[in-house]
């Protein structure tokens, strides 16, 4: 089974049939088309809407924007270009393009599911001309990859590995007089020659006492001798996210330093070994923290999340969630202490969970 397949399942015992997908972490998980946001951070002049994944009642086609066209050789699915962007001579009419795509694709009248939160209005309109009824499916979406197939687990190890170039590059890089944002860059640098491309990430490296607050983006403090580095690095990459964090020390370690880390690596070693199926998030939550406790009031986050086609989904661990652990998921802990004019120290991991024990997917080994 594919994760299509597993969704269109998901969708017909619901009464079903037919969806269009807005969201890009959908359509990267499901078509493996990954828009490149980062090359138009604020707005794209290029399209009339986003691409879109619409799954008739029998086939499955991937709609995008003459802009993005390039971004969708090697889908696995049908694409449809939609005339949006003309690279020489006069523009073409994108509205009018788009609404001449989406009549000539593969729906019915009738019930449709959509991802509300990000379907242009424009969109919603033409699919209401149509006589579709739109019926919001965000959650049923989220909800269908709760469990992951060996197909999606082996994306998240790869992601993961970008995760663990992140930390071993700030940890051989973090040297006195370097800039947060020169070594975050160094770090994204070796995550793309790693990737053979540039990688769509959120990374986080924050030095010195700032640790304390759990971290920022990256800016213009210079590390010093003795200084803690917090770096929390995400990558996303074919469809799937991971997620990891560590903490080192410029230069020697102090007592403290060691103290401190060592409390917060058995606080994750603790978290992942209580992720067993059948476990209770707000019980492992609890667990967590209490094995903290003697250092006061540590973090305000969450103790972890599930992670995959979306960088927290369900289930999350904190405080009172009755939601149960169930093999097959991939979740992330992160456990942490933070001391305001200190520093703060967070150590995170991605795993299966595992009926035989939880399978680590990110594998850097947290040391200071």
């Amino acid at each position: 089974m594919t994760p299509l397949e597993r969704l269109r399942e998901r969708l017909a015992r619901e009464g079903i049939e037919q969806a269009v997908l807005s969201h890009p972490e959908t359509l990267a998980h499901l078509a493996g088309f990954e828009q490149p946001f980062e090359d138009w951070p604020v707005s794209d002049p290029f399209t009339a809407a986003p691409p879109l994944l619409v799954l008739g009642p029998t086939d499955a086609v991937l709609v995008v924007p003459t802009f993005y066209a390039g971004r969708a050789e090697g889908c696995a699915l049908p694409v449809v270009v939609s005339r949006s962007h003309a690279f020489a001579g006069a523009p073409p009419d994108a509205p009018a393009e788009l609404e001449r795509t989406l009549a000539a694709l593969p729906l019915e009248p009738g019930r449709t599911g959509v991802e509300a939160a990000g379907l242009p209005l424009r969109v919603a309109e033409l699919l209401r001309a149509r006589g579709c009824t739109l019926a919001p499916i965000d959650g049923l979406v989220v909800e269908a990859r709760r469990h992951k197939l060996p197909v999606e687990i082996e994306a998240i190890r790869r992601a993961s590995r970008l995760a663990d170039t992140v930390q071993r590059a700030v940890k051989a890089a973090a040297a006195p007089g370097l800039t947060e944002a020169e070594l975050a860059g160094l770090a994204q640098a070796a995550m793309n020659r790693e990737a053979g491309r540039r990688v769509p990430a959120v990374i986080t490296v924050t030095a010195g006492e700032a640790t304390g607050t759990g971290g920022d983006v990256a800016g213009s403090r210079e590390l010093r001798h003795g200084d803690l580095v917090l770096t929390d690095a995400s990558p996303w990459f074919g469809g799937a996210w991971s997620d990891t964090a560590n903490a080192v020390v410029v230069g020697e370690p102090s007592a403290e330093h060691r103290r401190i880390f060592d409390a917060v690596r058995r606080a994750l070693e603790l978290a992942i070994e209580l992720c067993r199926p059948g476990a209770v998030a707000g019980e492992v939550d609890r667990a967590v923290r209490d094995s903290l406790a003697a250092w006061g009031d540590t973090y305000g986050h969450h103790t972890g999340h599930g992670i995959g086609a979306a960088w927290s989904e369900p289930p999350l661990l904190i405080p009172g969630s009755e939601e149960r652990i169930d093999e097959g998921m991939v979740l992330a802990v992160e456990p942490a202490i933070y001391r305001p004019g200190w520093g703060g120290i967070r150590l995170e991991h991605v795993f299966a969970v595992r009926g035989s024990g939880n399978e680590i997917l990110t594998e850097f080994e947290h040391t200071l």
